[in-house]
């Protein structure tokens, strides 16, 4: 993602905070809110990020992405890991909502990691779809980590 120290970044679906970290020692001026629907997750990564968000560099909700109170438009980079809602397309106005948190020139970068080709390719086809269809140009990478894992993103940022 090549975070800038000056970036705005959200995480959909932070887990146990790991991204949160790696993202957070990047920062000097930006922030990360990073929001997870589990309140057990929330407060695992929470824990795991103590210093950053004493620092004012990260903030963590336990709450959904549907729920979040969030700023129209303030988003560099918005990225999810392994959450299903992006190749699923069962809720396309969560897209929408990304779309309307990102700033001018802001990325939407979602990864995934599948075991098998198929499910990789399965999984990008799909979330290309749906971005395609709320009007965002999208690029792709598979990457194979190990002998059994394949890591993907697709990038999404907004046509005018």
């Amino acid at each position: 993602m090549a975070v800038a120290p000056d970036d705005h970044v959200l995480e959909i679906g932070c887990g146990r905070g790991t991204a949160v970290s790696l993202v957070a020692e990047r920062l000097t001026t930006g922030t990360i809110v990073a929001i997870d629907r589990a309140a057990t997750m929330a407060r695992l990564a929470s824990e795991r990020n103590a210093g950053h968000i004493s620092s004012g560099r990260a903030e963590i909700r336990g709450t959904g992405f549907e729920s979040a109170d969030l700023t129209r438009r303030h988003f560099t980079k918005i990225f999810a890991v392994n959450v299903s809602l992006f190749w699923l397309g069962t809720a396309p106005e969560q897209i929408e909502r990304v779309r309307d948190l990102l700033a001018p020139g802001g990325v939407l970068y979602i990864f995934g990691e599948r075991p098998t080709s198929a499910n990789a390719e399965g999984n990008v086809v799909s979330t290309e779809r749906l971005l395609r269809a709320h009007g965002f140009d999208t690029t792709r990478s598979i990457v194979a980590r190990g002998q059994s894992r394949l890591f993907t993103c697709v990038t999404g940022t907004p046509t005018p």
